[in-house]
């Protein structure tokens, strides 16, 4: 039997300046910071796990060798441009790597409230050829899996701030949407406001 492997790419490259408190990824959440909290869930489904960073990627750095030690890191140098960067550089990563991983599943950094158990329902509804994208209460969003071609397709296609996001809408026959709302919040921390939502957040 073949055992699949799986990676998880943590998309932390932004520079928060709607929340004008530096870098998500290093925004503290209980003990750790948010790149940490996404790093380790990732982990516990079972995925190696890329970051991808960008302002103060010194910083983020320090916080993932301390506390998700085998993540592995990639700098974004055009990270002001969109997410859209970070998904490619991403994918530059994992086409050079020794073994392409079967399946990856793209996270952002700024979801505290997806869970391994998440990840996990994800990765067990994934079906080759196809993408998996995670619904909260009827809604899609994110993460998603993709097999890893149909990432480095997502990637040549991807513009702005809008990641994978014309892959989905180009190939909808593609995509089956598994719902998660019993499992976690696919809510993210966009504005001052959003901080209010999570009292974690320091």
């Amino acid at each position: 039997m073949t055992v699949l492997y799986r990676h998880a790419v943590v998309l932390a490259a932004g520079s928060g300046s709607r929340l004008g408190r530096g870098p998500k990824a290093l925004l503290p959440w209980n003990d750790e910071v948010l790149v940490t909290r996404a790093a380790r869930v990732a982990a516990l489904a079972g995925c190696s796990v890329t970051v991808t960073v960008g302002p103060e990627a010194t910083a983020v750095r320090r916080w993932l060798r301390a506390r998700s030690p085998s993540a592995s890191t990639v700098y974004v140098r055009d990270a002001s441009t969109g997410m859209s960067a970070s998904l490619r550089a991403a994918v530059r990563h994992l086409s050079s790597a020794p073994a392409r991983p079967h399946t990856v599943v793209v996270l952002l950094v700024d979801q505290p409230g997806v869970t391994e158990s998440v990840i996990g329902r994800l990765l067990a509804a994934h079906r080759p050829g196809r993408a998996t994208r995670a619904a909260w209460n009827g809604m899609p969003g994110t993460p998603v899996v993709f097999d890893t071609a149909d990432l480095i397709a997502a990637a040549g296609m991807a513009h702005g701030d809008a990641g994978a996001r014309a892959w989905l809408s180009r190939h909808p026959h593609l995509v089956d949407d598994v719902e998660c709302g019993d499992l976690g919040s696919g809510a993210d921390v966009d504005t001052v406001a959003d901080l209010r939502a999570w009292p974690q957040l320091g």
